[in-house]
């Protein structure tokens, strides 16, 4: 059963984590580079939303630590990875909130991928 995680509504601003019920896989440049049972989902106000999921379940070999961060008001700094894989490089594709806001610190541990990183999502 899903279960919320946040309920985030300040500054007229809407925020939600939930956790996702089914194992997830996902695959980009044809290697699975994460596969979890503990996928959360963030739907935020004027945004897509987005899969995240723990980064002990993320293929680590694939990634590649970048210089980028950029700042979010409601969850804070994120730092970001490439993903190197068979010698194809995308530049600063996923990212991470290692020291998020006091709000978020359920997403702490987690990653997420821009949708151009990744073919697909297995549910």
């Amino acid at each position: 059963m899903e279960k919320i995680l946040i309920d985030y509504n300040k500054n007229d601003h809407k925020i939600t984590v939930k956790t996702i019920d089914t194992p997830i896989k996902i695959v980009s440049s044809g290697e699975v580079i994460a596969e979890t049972s503990d996928a959360i989902l963030l739907s935020e106000q004027d945004h897509d939303d987005t899969v995240y999921v723990p980064i002990r379940d993320a293929k680590l070999k694939f990634f590649k630590e970048s210089k980028k961060t950029s700042k979010c008001p409601y969850k804070g700094t994120a730092d970001y990875y490439s993903l190197l894989i068979n010698g194809e490089e995308k530049t600063d594709v996923v990212w991470r909130y290692i020291k998020p806001t006091l709000d978020f610190i359920p997403i702490k541990d987690y990653v997420a991928f821009y949708s151009n990183a990744i073919e697909k999502i297995q549910y």
